[in-house]
C-alpha cells in the first residue's frame, strides 16, 4: 500500500480555504441591507446549524468514508456561496448558512481523524503536530491567497461575482478531496457491523468524561484558544470603525492569516520547548495580552500586533488537539473531536450574541478590550486549575 500522500492534502487544504469571498461577505450583507446586529444573529444561526449536524456527521465520518465526507462537503459549501449570490433577504443568508454549516460538520474531525490514521498506519503518529500543523499552514496561505485577490477583484467585479467564483473554487476541490487515501481504522475494527450507531457516541462520551487531559484541552479549546475563530466574522468591522479605504479589509484579514500560517509552522518547534498543559494554557493567555495591546492602540499601524496574538492562539491550538488526538485509543476519532466542535458552536452561539450585545453597549474597541482581558483571564485560570488538578492525580 503507498503510503499517505501529504501533498496532495496540502493542495485540498489550500484550495479549501482559498475563498474571495471570505474577505467581503460580511460586507455583502451590509450592502443588502443587513445590521450590525442581524450579521451577530446569523453568525449565531450557522453555529446552531452547524450544533445539529455535528455529532451525527462525527459518528458518519467514524463509520463510514472519510475521504467522502470531505468532498461532499465542498460542494455544500459551494452552494452556499450559490445562494448568498442571489440571497436579499435575511432567511436566504439563514439558508445558505445551513449549508455551510452541514459543510462545516462534515470536515470537522474527519480531516483530523483521516490525518491521523494516515500516519499511524505508515508508523508516523508521531508527526501529527508537524503534518497538522502544515495542512494549517496551507489551509491558511489559502485563506491569504483568497483574501488578497478579494482586495484587488473587488476593484473590477462585484461582491456578487466574487462569491460565484468562490462556489467554483469549492466544486473545483471534490476533485482534489477524492485524491486522498481513506484510512479509518475504526470503521475496520466494526468488520461491517451496521448497528450500535449510539455505541460509537457512547464511547466517545465516556472516553471525554474519564480523561482528565481531553476534558480540560477540549475545554479551554473551546472556551479560549479558539476565540480567533470566533472572532474572524467581525475582523471586517474594525476597518469599518477605523473609517479608512476599504482595501484595508483585505490587509487585515492578511497579516491575521499571515501570522496564524506562521504559527502553524511554529506549532512543531514550540512543542519541544513547551511540555505541558499548564504551559499552553499560559501561552493561549500571552495571546490575549497581544491583542490587548492592539485594542488598546486601535489603529491600522497597529495590525502586526494584532497578527501576533492570532500566532499565538494558533500555536496553541495546534498543540492542544495533538494531545487530544495521542489521547484517543480505541474510540472514533471524530465523534470525539464532534464534541469539541459542538462545543465551539455552542460558545460561537452565545459569542456572536454576546457581541451584539456589546457592541449595542460599547464601542468596537472597548469590545476588544474586553474579549482580549476575559482571554487572558482564561490562560491564568487554566494554568492554575491544571496545577491542582496534577496535584489531586
Amino acid at each position: 500500500m503507498k503510503t499517505f500522500n501529504v501533498k496532495a492534502l496540502y493542495i485540498y487544504k489550500f484550495i479549501s480555504q482559498c475563498l474571495p469571498i471570505y474577505a467581503f461577505y460580511t460586507i455583502l450583507f451590509i450592502q443588502r441591507g443587513k445590521s450590525v446586529t442581524d450579521i451577530a444573529i446569523l453568525i449565531a444561526l450557522w453555529s446552531v446549524f452547524s450544533i445539529v449536524f455535528e455529532i451525527p456527521s462525527g459518528i458518519l465520518a467514524d463509520r463510514w468514508n472519510r475521504r467522502n465526507m470531505l468532498a461532499i462537503a465542498a460542494v455544500l459549501q459551494g452552494v452556499c456561496f450559490i445562494i448568498w449570490f442571489f440571497s436579499h433577504t435575511f432567511l436566504l443568508f439563514a439558508l445558505g448558512f445551513v449549508f455551510w454549516a452541514i459543510a462545516g460538520a462534515f470536515a470537522s474531525g474527519t480531516e483530523e481523524g483521516l490525518i491521523y490514521d494516515n500516519l499511524k498506519s505508515d508508523g508516523r503518529e508521531a508527526d501529527f503536530t508537524k503534518v497538522y500543523g502544515r495542512a494549517q499552514f496551507y489551509a491558511n496561505i489559502g485563506t491569504i491567497a483568497g483574501i488578497a485577490s478579494a482586495g484587488i477583484m473587488v476593484s473590477f467585479i462585484s461582491i456578487e461575482a466574487i462569491a460565484l467564483l468562490s462556489a467554483a473554487i469549492c466544486f473545483i476541490n471534490v476533485i482534489f478531496a477524492l485524491q486522498l487515501r481513506e484510512k479509518n481504522f475504526y470503521a475496520e475494527g466494526l468488520n461491517g457491523e451496521a448497528a450500535g450507531l449510539f455505541e460509537t457516541l457512547k464511547d466517545a462520551g465516556s472516553f471525554i468524561k474519564g480523561s482528565g487531559v481531553a476534558l480540560v484541552s477540549i475545554l479551554f479549546l473551546v472556551l479560549f484558544a479558539s476565540l480567533g475563530g470566533y472572532l474572524d466574522e467581525f475582523d471586517a468591522l474594525i476597518i469599518n470603525d477605523f473609517q479608512i479605504n476599504k482595501i484595508w479589509v483585505s490587509v487585515i484579514l492578511t497579516v491575521r492569516f499571515a501570522f496564524i500560517a506562521l504559527g502553524d509552522l511554529l506549532a512543531p518547534i514550540v512543542q519541544k520547548k513547551i511540555s505541558s498543559l499548564k504551559q499552553i494554557f499560559l501561552l493561549g493567555g500571552l495571546a490575549c495580552i497581544f491583542l490587548t495591546i492592539f485594542a488598546a492602540l486601535w489603529n491600522q499601524y497597529a495590525i502586526l500586533i494584532f497578527g501576533v496574538a492570532f500566532m499565538g492562539m494558533a500555536i496553541t491550538e495546534i498543540l492542544l488537539v495533538n494531545a487530544l488526538q495521542n489521547e484517543i485509543k480505541a474510540e472514533g476519532r471524530a465523534t470525539v473531536m464532534s464534541f469539541y466542535g459542538i462545543g465551539q458552536n455552542i460558545a460561537m452561539i452565545c459569542f456572536s450574541l454576546i457581541f451584539a450585545l456589546l457592541a449595542g453597549i460599547f464601542t468596537l474597541q472597548q469590545v476588544y478590550l474586553i474579549i482580549s482581558i476575559y482571554g487572558i483571564v482564561g490562560g491564568v485560570s487554566f494554568y492554575l486549575l491544571s496545577k491542582i488538578i496534577r496535584i489531586k492525580a
